[in-house]
């Protein structure tokens, strides 16, 4: 079945340019001045091309992947280029204040609201994807403690938007792996965090959901892997470069896209999902750890169910 995914305006920009930037470095004829020359256009067009700038006419694309030695693809560019130039809008414009979200942020949005596939690997919170909006608010105060009331209610109404793609029509396929200690840290206080594992266990009920816990006695490389979150988008919309992994800091998101990088990944994903503990012993950990919250002052509040 072909997912009902809309992929995002964002997302179907960096696919043009960077399969395009791509396709030439990896041709016999990577040099800019002589694809400009080719089609009559200077060596900075090729550059305004690539970054998104300017949008290539149909037949600079056909002259462009004829000397890339990827003819076959130029059916496919030309689509991508009249999506991209059609500019449906993102669900976030118009939502949020001007220059929000900035664009390495827009970048991971489109990403993962244009997903069928999402994998993340979480070490020290809950899934983003999976949090309330209490346990989401204090993890916003710890990480940006200098910010201002307006300035949370934002990022809150951005997690709200991107949490919609659970609900979305074809929902993407979630494995999301978590480590113990991350359910364990009293984010926000006992009641938030009982909250939270009781919305947490909920999800992961649904048919498209997999939880996997690596519990304290998992093996050596669950100390030695940071957290990550894989994107797949829909191949019979972006056929190149459609696999990109993501990794948090504290100032923005990298991304990385090589298949050498993705391979490092997904062999790292491969070893701490077989050491996790399977779904369903992974659920009734969650459910036995929000048991242990219960007694205390405050934590007895359920959480809001999840139709």
């Amino acid at each position: 079945m072909t997912p009902l995914v809309e992929v995002s305006h964002v997302v179907a920009e960096w696919a043009f340019t960077q399969g395009l930037k791509k396709l030439r470095e990896t041709s016999p004829n990577p040099n800019q001045s002589e694809i400009a020359r080719r089609i009559g256009k200077s060596r900075a067009t090729i550059g305004h091309y690539e970054m998104g700038r300017y949008l290539p006419s149909h037949r600079s694309i056909d002259i462009m992947l004829e000397a890339y030695g990827h003819s076959e693809r130029a059916a496919y560019y030309r689509g991508l280029r009249d999506r991209v130039e059609s500019r449906s809008p993102n669900w976030w414009d118009g939502e949020f204040p001007d220059g929000f979200p900035p664009h390495w942020l827009a970048l991971f949005v489109g990403f993962e609201s244009s997903a069928v596939h999402i994998l993340a690997y979480d070490t020290q919170c809950v899934p983003e994807l999976a949090q309330t909006q209490a346990y989401a608010e204090a993890v916003l105060r710890a990480r940006q403690p200098a910010a201002s009331e307006h300035d949370i209610e934002v990022w809150l109404r951005l997690l709200r938007g991107r949490q919609a793609v659970l609900d979305r029509t074809d929902p993407p396929r979630l494995r999301w792996l978590v480590d113990e200690a991350a359910l364990r840290r009293r984010v926000g206080g006992a009641a938030v965090l009982h909250a939270q594992l009781d919305q947490l266990a909920q999800l992961a009920g649904r048919p498209n959901v997999e939880l996997r816990v690596l519990t304290q006695s998992c093996g050596a490389a669950a100390a030695t892997t940071g957290g990550f979150t894989e994107l797949v988008l829909p191949n019979d919309v972006i056929e190149d470069l459609h696999d990109v992994v993501y990794v948090s800091t504290p100032v923005d998101r990298i991304h990385y896209e090589s298949a050498e990088h993705l391979t490092t990944f997904q062999a790292s994903w491969a070893r701490l999902w077989k050491e996790a503990l399977p779904g369903h012993d992974s659920v009734a950990f969650v459910e036995e750890l929000a048991k242990e919250l219960t007694g205390e002052p405050g934590a007895s509040t359920p959480a809001p169910a999840i139709e």
